[in-house]
Protein backbone atom coordinates (compact mmCIF):
# COMPACT_ATOMS: atom_id res chain seq x y z
CA UNK A 1 0.00 0.00 0.00
CA UNK A 2 1.55 3.33 -1.03
CA UNK A 3 2.01 5.81 1.79
CA UNK A 4 1.83 8.82 -0.50
CA UNK A 5 -1.03 9.15 -3.02
CA UNK A 6 -0.41 9.38 -6.73
CA UNK A 7 -3.87 10.91 -7.33
CA UNK A 8 -6.43 12.89 -5.36
CA UNK A 9 -10.21 12.81 -5.78
CA UNK A 10 -12.64 15.29 -4.25
CA UNK A 11 -16.10 14.16 -3.20
CA UNK A 12 -19.13 16.45 -2.91
CA UNK A 13 -22.25 15.11 -1.20
CA UNK A 14 -25.32 16.22 0.77
CA UNK A 15 -24.78 16.83 4.46
CA UNK A 16 -26.58 13.72 5.75
CA UNK A 17 -25.36 11.21 3.14
CA UNK A 18 -23.81 8.37 5.20
CA UNK A 19 -22.39 6.10 2.51
CA UNK A 20 -20.76 8.09 -0.29
CA UNK A 21 -17.30 8.59 1.21
CA UNK A 22 -16.90 5.10 2.75
CA UNK A 23 -18.09 3.32 -0.39
CA UNK A 24 -15.93 5.40 -2.76
CA UNK A 25 -12.97 4.82 -0.47
CA UNK A 26 -13.48 1.06 -0.81
CA UNK A 27 -13.99 1.16 -4.58
CA UNK A 28 -10.98 3.32 -5.45
CA UNK A 29 -7.42 1.95 -5.16
CA UNK A 30 -5.20 2.93 -2.24
CA UNK A 31 -3.03 5.14 -4.45
CA UNK A 32 -5.97 7.60 -4.67
CA UNK A 33 -6.44 9.94 -1.71
CA UNK A 34 -10.07 10.86 -1.10
CA UNK A 35 -11.02 14.35 0.15
CA UNK A 36 -14.66 15.14 0.95
CA UNK A 37 -16.79 18.22 1.38
CA UNK A 38 -20.51 18.69 2.00
CA UNK A 39 -23.24 20.65 0.31
CA UNK A 40 -24.80 23.35 2.51
CA UNK A 41 -27.54 22.62 5.00
CA UNK A 42 -30.96 23.89 3.93
CA UNK A 43 -33.09 23.88 7.09
CA UNK A 44 -36.84 23.83 6.70
CA UNK A 45 -36.77 22.63 3.08
CA UNK A 46 -38.25 19.54 1.48
CA UNK A 47 -36.22 17.03 -0.54
CA UNK A 48 -37.76 18.42 -3.72
CA UNK A 49 -36.80 21.98 -2.75
CA UNK A 50 -33.23 20.96 -1.92
CA UNK A 51 -32.85 19.13 -5.20
CA UNK A 52 -33.82 22.30 -7.05
CA UNK A 53 -31.18 24.32 -5.16
CA UNK A 54 -28.21 21.95 -5.15
CA UNK A 55 -26.97 22.48 -8.72
CA UNK A 56 -26.28 26.22 -8.23
CA UNK A 57 -24.33 25.28 -5.08
CA UNK A 58 -22.02 22.81 -6.81
CA UNK A 59 -19.43 25.37 -8.00
CA UNK A 60 -19.27 27.23 -4.70
CA UNK A 61 -18.78 24.02 -2.75
CA UNK A 62 -16.13 22.71 -5.17
CA UNK A 63 -14.28 26.02 -4.86
CA UNK A 64 -13.92 25.22 -1.15
CA UNK A 65 -11.21 22.69 -2.04
CA UNK A 66 -9.03 25.71 -2.69
CA UNK A 67 -5.51 24.96 -3.91
CA UNK A 68 -5.76 21.23 -3.16
CA UNK A 69 -4.38 19.52 -6.27
CA UNK A 70 -7.32 17.30 -7.17
CA UNK A 71 -7.25 15.13 -10.28
CA UNK A 72 -11.04 14.73 -10.35
CA UNK A 73 -14.18 15.71 -8.45
CA UNK A 74 -17.17 13.37 -8.04
CA UNK A 75 -20.61 14.71 -7.18
CA UNK A 76 -22.51 12.34 -4.88
CA UNK A 77 -26.06 13.24 -5.84
CA UNK A 78 -28.50 11.91 -8.45
CA UNK A 79 -31.78 13.71 -7.66
CA UNK A 80 -30.97 17.09 -9.26
CA UNK A 81 -29.89 15.41 -12.50
CA UNK A 82 -33.28 13.75 -12.84
CA UNK A 83 -34.87 17.19 -13.26
CA UNK A 84 -32.75 17.58 -16.43
CA UNK A 85 -32.68 15.83 -19.77
CA UNK A 86 -29.68 13.56 -20.35
CA UNK A 87 -28.28 16.15 -22.79
CA UNK A 88 -28.66 18.90 -20.19
CA UNK A 89 -27.01 16.63 -17.61
CA UNK A 90 -24.06 16.08 -19.96
CA UNK A 91 -23.83 19.81 -20.51
CA UNK A 92 -23.83 20.39 -16.74
CA UNK A 93 -20.98 17.92 -16.25
CA UNK A 94 -18.96 19.59 -19.01
CA UNK A 95 -19.61 23.06 -17.59
CA UNK A 96 -18.64 21.99 -14.08
CA UNK A 97 -15.46 20.39 -15.43
CA UNK A 98 -14.46 23.54 -17.31
CA UNK A 99 -15.12 25.76 -14.33
CA UNK A 100 -13.32 23.44 -11.92
CA UNK A 101 -10.33 22.99 -14.22
CA UNK A 102 -10.46 19.20 -13.81
CA UNK A 103 -12.90 16.38 -14.68
CA UNK A 104 -16.14 16.32 -12.72
CA UNK A 105 -18.25 13.15 -12.58
CA UNK A 106 -22.02 13.09 -12.11
CA UNK A 107 -23.34 9.69 -10.96
CA UNK A 108 -26.14 9.60 -13.53
CA UNK A 109 -23.58 9.90 -16.32
CA UNK A 110 -21.42 7.31 -14.57
CA UNK A 111 -24.36 4.91 -14.77
CA UNK A 112 -24.80 5.71 -18.47
CA UNK A 113 -21.10 5.16 -19.15
CA UNK A 114 -21.03 1.86 -17.25
CA UNK A 115 -24.03 0.52 -19.17
CA UNK A 116 -22.51 1.65 -22.46
CA UNK A 117 -19.16 -0.01 -21.76
CA UNK A 118 -20.73 -3.40 -20.94
CA UNK A 119 -23.22 -3.15 -23.81
CA UNK A 120 -26.43 -3.07 -21.79
CA UNK A 121 -29.41 -1.00 -23.00
CA UNK A 122 -32.21 -2.46 -20.86
CA UNK A 123 -32.78 -1.75 -17.19
CA UNK A 124 -34.95 -2.14 -14.13
CA UNK A 125 -34.95 0.87 -11.80
CA UNK A 126 -34.50 0.02 -8.12
CA UNK A 127 -35.76 3.04 -6.21
CA UNK A 128 -35.56 4.11 -2.57
CA UNK A 129 -36.98 7.49 -3.64
CA UNK A 130 -40.40 9.07 -3.09
CA UNK A 131 -42.79 8.61 -5.98
CA UNK A 132 -42.20 11.97 -7.68
CA UNK A 133 -38.43 11.37 -7.84
CA UNK A 134 -38.86 7.77 -9.02
CA UNK A 135 -41.04 9.12 -11.84
CA UNK A 136 -38.34 11.63 -12.78
CA UNK A 137 -35.71 8.88 -12.82
CA UNK A 138 -37.82 6.74 -15.13
CA UNK A 139 -38.36 9.68 -17.52
CA UNK A 140 -34.62 10.44 -17.49
CA UNK A 141 -33.55 6.89 -18.33
CA UNK A 142 -36.13 6.50 -21.07
CA UNK A 143 -34.92 9.80 -22.56
CA UNK A 144 -31.37 8.40 -22.41
CA UNK A 145 -32.46 5.60 -24.73
CA UNK A 146 -32.66 2.93 -22.03
CA UNK A 147 -35.43 0.35 -22.34
CA UNK A 148 -36.88 0.54 -18.82
CA UNK A 149 -38.60 -2.81 -18.42
CA UNK A 150 -39.76 -2.30 -14.84
CA UNK A 151 -39.57 0.00 -11.81
CA UNK A 152 -39.16 -1.58 -8.37
CA UNK A 153 -39.96 0.69 -5.43
CA UNK A 154 -38.36 -0.27 -2.15
CA UNK A 155 -40.50 2.33 -0.43
CA UNK A 156 -42.92 5.14 -1.23
CA UNK A 157 -40.86 7.46 1.00
CA UNK A 158 -37.21 8.52 0.82
CA UNK A 159 -35.35 5.77 2.70
CA UNK A 160 -32.01 5.58 0.89
CA UNK A 161 -30.01 6.74 3.92
CA UNK A 162 -31.52 4.26 6.38
CA UNK A 163 -31.88 1.01 4.42
CA UNK A 164 -29.99 -1.88 5.98
CA UNK A 165 -28.05 -4.49 4.06
CA UNK A 166 -30.64 -7.10 5.04
CA UNK A 167 -33.44 -4.93 3.61
CA UNK A 168 -31.55 -4.31 0.38
CA UNK A 169 -30.69 -8.00 -0.04
CA UNK A 170 -34.33 -8.98 0.57
CA UNK A 171 -35.49 -6.41 -1.98
CA UNK A 172 -32.91 -7.51 -4.56
CA UNK A 173 -34.11 -11.08 -4.23
CA UNK A 174 -37.71 -9.98 -4.87
CA UNK A 175 -37.06 -7.98 -8.01
CA UNK A 176 -36.97 -9.72 -11.38
CA UNK A 177 -34.25 -8.46 -13.73
CA UNK A 178 -33.69 -9.94 -17.21
CA UNK A 179 -30.25 -11.46 -17.70
CA UNK A 180 -29.44 -8.92 -20.42
CA UNK A 181 -30.42 -5.91 -18.30
CA UNK A 182 -28.97 -3.77 -15.53
CA UNK A 183 -30.56 -3.01 -12.20
CA UNK A 184 -30.06 0.74 -11.75
CA UNK A 185 -29.80 1.20 -7.98
CA UNK A 186 -29.97 4.96 -8.10
CA UNK A 187 -29.16 6.94 -4.97
CA UNK A 188 -25.68 7.68 -3.60
CA UNK A 189 -26.76 7.51 0.07
CA UNK A 190 -27.70 3.83 -0.02
CA UNK A 191 -25.14 1.40 1.43
CA UNK A 192 -24.99 -1.04 -1.46
CA UNK A 193 -21.64 -2.84 -1.51
CA UNK A 194 -22.36 -5.57 1.06
CA UNK A 195 -25.65 -6.34 -0.68
CA UNK A 196 -23.88 -6.43 -4.03
CA UNK A 197 -21.26 -8.79 -2.65
CA UNK A 198 -24.06 -11.18 -1.68
CA UNK A 199 -26.43 -10.79 -4.63
CA UNK A 200 -24.31 -10.19 -7.74
CA UNK A 201 -23.19 -13.87 -7.87
CA UNK A 202 -26.88 -14.87 -7.79
CA UNK A 203 -27.80 -13.15 -11.07
CA UNK A 204 -26.49 -12.66 -14.61
CA UNK A 205 -27.93 -9.13 -14.67
CA UNK A 206 -25.60 -6.23 -13.90
CA UNK A 207 -26.31 -4.76 -10.47
CA UNK A 208 -25.38 -1.10 -10.79
CA UNK A 209 -25.52 1.14 -7.72
CA UNK A 210 -24.75 4.85 -8.16
CA UNK A 211 -21.55 4.73 -6.13
CA UNK A 212 -20.16 1.79 -8.10
CA UNK A 213 -20.93 3.62 -11.36
CA UNK A 214 -19.31 6.82 -10.06
CA UNK A 215 -16.14 4.93 -9.18
CA UNK A 216 -16.20 3.25 -12.60
CA UNK A 217 -16.39 6.59 -14.41
CA UNK A 218 -13.69 8.13 -12.21
CA UNK A 219 -11.30 5.24 -12.81
CA UNK A 220 -11.93 5.36 -16.56
CA UNK A 221 -11.11 9.07 -16.61
CA UNK A 222 -8.01 8.63 -14.46
CA UNK A 223 -6.92 5.47 -16.32
CA UNK A 224 -6.39 3.62 -13.08
CA UNK A 225 -7.32 0.05 -12.07
CA UNK A 226 -10.14 -0.68 -9.63
CA UNK A 227 -9.64 -1.72 -6.03
CA UNK A 228 -9.75 -5.35 -5.00
CA UNK A 229 -13.19 -4.72 -3.47
CA UNK A 230 -14.51 -3.34 -6.77
CA UNK A 231 -13.15 -6.34 -8.69
CA UNK A 232 -14.63 -8.83 -6.22
CA UNK A 233 -18.14 -7.41 -6.11
CA UNK A 234 -18.46 -6.51 -9.80
CA UNK A 235 -15.92 -8.41 -11.92
CA UNK A 236 -17.84 -7.71 -15.13
CA UNK A 237 -17.71 -3.96 -14.61
CA UNK A 238 -14.12 -4.07 -13.36
CA UNK A 239 -13.10 -5.75 -16.61
CA UNK A 240 -14.63 -2.86 -18.59
CA UNK A 241 -12.54 -0.12 -16.94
Amino acid sequence: MPLFPTHRVGLVTPSANPSYEPELRLLLPDRIAVHATRLPLMPGTTLQERNSRYIPAYMEVMAGFGALALNLIAIGLTGPSYALTPAEDQGLQERLSRNAGRPVVLPTLGISLAMQRVGVRRAVIFSAYPGWLTDRAEIYWRAAGIDVVDVFKVSEAFRAYELTTAEIVAALRRVSVPDDAALIMSGTGMFSLDALDICQPETKALLLPSNLATAFAALRMLRLPPSDVFTRISPRLAAAI
